[in-house]
């Protein structure tokens, strides 16, 4: 059941080829709403389970600046997960040993209202096809007793391993993921929703 879960969680996708220039945005497009910090730490409630996640270190590769991002739920085996800021998103690049191809755009840059962009990668076996939108750049909502100000990115009928799910994904200024919403085929809903926030 979590194995499907972080399948989902994983999938916040979008495509776009390896030919994007690895340039960084300029500062104030949007970034700030996916911080890769070393050091940063969020802490997620999620059912009955605590999921925590850690930017753990950066290094360069072919001249782009990567990040690791260690995920942890309750006593399983952490994750690892490597992203890249390149001039017009964020990508989501590799888990574990495994690399993304191509690479999952997770947030276009500059972010806009409407912008929408399409997603076709493969994960080993497992595959992620769809369509996501930024819905709202000025989404007001509390979560955990905290008010936030988000961007609302959403993606339905997301192909994710053969399964179809709808999700969406509130996105904070200087917080990143504060909720996550998974909305299972059967019904099943999945809610994840952040506790706490601390950056180095």
């Amino acid at each position: 059941m979590w194995r499907t879960t972080r399948s989902l969680i994983g999938a916040m996708v979008v495509l776009c080829g390896s030919s994007v220039l690895a340039q960084q945005p300029p500062k104030g497009s949007g970034e700030d709403y996916f911080p890769l910090i070393k050091g940063a730490k969020w802490t997620y409630k999620v059912g009955d389970n605590e999921v925590i996640v850690t930017v753990v270190k950066s290094e360069t590769i072919n001249k782009e600046e990567h990040f690791q991002v260690d995920t942890i739920v309750g006593k399983e085996p952490k994750t690892s997960e490597w992203y890249v800021v390149r001039s017009d998103g964020i990508y989501r690049t590799k888990v574990k040993d495994d690399k993304i191809e191509p690479p999952i755009k997770v947030v276009p840059l500059p972010i806009k209202k409407d912008e929408t962009w399409k997603v076709e990668s493969k994960l080993g076996t497992q595959s992620i096809k769809g369509t996501l939108k930024i819905v709202n750049d000025k989404e007001k909502i509390k979560v955990q007793g905290t008010e936030y100000e988000t961007v609302l990115i959403e993606g339905k009928d997301v192909d994710v391993a053969g399964a179809k799910t709808t999700l969406r994904i509130w996105l904070a200024k200087d917080r990143g993921i504060v909720k996550e919403e998974f909305l299972l085929q059967g019904g099943e809903t999945l809610l994840l929703e952040l506790k706490s926030y601390t950056a180095k």
